[in-house]
């Protein structure tokens, strides 16, 4: 008896690990439903609860709350990083749900030890050569998850993967795309619209199971052909122009058998904290800061970068909006015509989709990180299409209500404010009861003293 004893008490230290759904470098993905527990590293991780975008999760002896992350990097808790990669919640709201194949319970959770970099850079490389001076900003409105509008289809969510801005390297060979580790050309797709576009599938060489998808690449300056052996860093091609935006869509794909070619891709691998680690070289956000700015909502993608300024507030891009857990979206409305755009506030957002949500509030807050000081502000107001009320304040000092007829836009009066807390706040109002929406179009400011 006393053997039997001994023995139950030191298995506790001694329980096997949870076989993980799949790996790729050194973090592991696990499906949970609510209640299950897995054990990584000798730690304990169960779910809890699931509340739109919200998963609360306990770990150790330690209970955490995060959001899916679509743009939101990994949290530390004990010697364990973590983020979920997906949840029920957010594949309802898909335009198709093959792209969360690989969410087969509630959520879909990713760990790693907090130790051991999430991909070494040994074996792994940001897919975008950084030799023509690259930098990522992270404000793309299209991302993992994000919701977007197609042509005048309602806002859907695009599961295809990260958006990276490339508009820098416009009609010209630099900022070369690059292979993201060792790897195999499996095919290399010319686009059925326009064979001046092409896009490339590799298969890692270390992991048979793992794939990288590359897409929106100019067809002529493609370096690779099917079936070759490349080594991590190789020139693959460079980014296609055409009538819209210039951009790269990168996406990791998860697959027993080889993807076929096309737009909608089966099981693709949330892994934004993967490639912002390659960029910045940590998981730890950076807190960015200004100290003037001229922010632009909701323009046209050809006019600004595809950043519309429309995306739930992160630390590292020091800007965004103040939604909290009732906006399963994590954005705001956009419409845009011509050179004019705007972010468009109601009671309702999405209305008639699957991601419709509904404002508690009746104003919307925008943050942006400042040094503390007094800052010189304005807001340019009003709807590209629609008829516009809204009254806004920034940092608890009022301007006056500015009404607009459809397209037609006007400045607010400026105002001197003092920011004492690093966060300088817009809040715009909106009147449902006018039958009209809000609309805001450009922040001017900078700091005065």
């Amino acid at each position: 008896m006393f053997l039997l004893l001994l023995n139950s008490f030191f298995s506790v230290d001694a329980q096997p690990a949870t076989n993980p759904d799949f790996v790729w470098g050194n973090a592991s993905y696990f499906n949970l439903n609510t209640g299950e527990t897995v054990l990584y590293d000798n730690t304990a991780i169960k779910l809890l609860s699931v509340h739109r975008q919200f998963n609360r999760l306990k770990i150790g002896n330690d209970t955490v709350t995060c959001r899916v992350s679509r743009r939101t990097l990994p949290f530390v808790a004990g010697k364990l990083r973590v983020f979920v990669a997906d949840n029920f919640h957010i594949k309802s709201l898909s335009a198709n749900n093959i792209g969360h194949g690989l969410l087969k319970k509630e959520v879909l959770l990713c760990v790693s030890n907090f130790n051991q970099p999430l991909l070494n850079t040994t074996d792994f490389v940001f897919p975008i050569s950084f030799n023509d001076g690259y930098l990522w900003s992270c404000d793309e409105d299209n991302y993992l998850f994000s919701f977007k509008s197609v042509g005048t289809n309602p806002e859907k969510c695009n599961t295809e993967g990260v958006y990276f801005d490339m508009e820098s390297s416009r009609l010209t060979k630099k900022n070369w795309l690059v292979a993201a580790e060792n790897s195999v050309v499996e095919w290399i797709f010319p686009d059925n619209k326009n064979k001046n576009e092409s896009g490339i599938l590799l298969r890692s060489a270390t992991n048979s199971s793992i794939y990288y998808l590359y897409q929106h690449l100019n067809s002529k300056s493609l370096e690779i052909r099917k079936g070759q052996l490349l080594e991590k860093g190789d020139l693959i091609g460079t980014t296609y122009y055409g009538s819209g935006w210039g951009h790269f869509t990168f996406s990791v794909i998860y697959s027993e058998k080889v993807p076929e070619p096309g737009s909608c891709i089966d099981n693709v691998v949330n892994g934004f904290p993967q490639l912002y680690e390659l960029h910045f070289n940590t998981t730890v956000p950076f807190y960015r800061s200004f100290k003037k700015g001229r922010l632009f909502f909701g323009k046209n993608s050809l006019l600004n970068g595809n950043q519309k300024n429309a995306s739930e507030f992160e630390d590292y891009s020091g800007k965004g909006w103040l939604t909290a857990d009732w906006n399963i979206t994590e954005k705001v409305e956009t419409v845009s015509k011509g050179t004019e755009g705007n972010v468009r506030l109601k009671k309702v957002l999405f209305d008639k989709t699957p991601s419709k949500v509904v404002n508690p509030e009746d104003y919307f807050d925008y943050e942006i990180h400042v040094p503390d000081g007094k800052y010189r502000i304005r807001a340019k107001v009003g709807d590209v299409e629609l008829p516009s009320w809204q009254k806004v304040v920034f940092e608890g000092i009022e301007t006056n209500v500015i009404t607009t007829e459809k397209g037609q836009f006007t400045w607010t009066p400026e105002r001197i404010v003092k920011v004492a807390d690093g966060r300088l706040t817009i809040r715009v109002y909106f009147d449902e009861t006018s039958g009209k929406v809000a609309g805001l179009s450009e922040i001017v400011f900078q700091l005065a003293g």
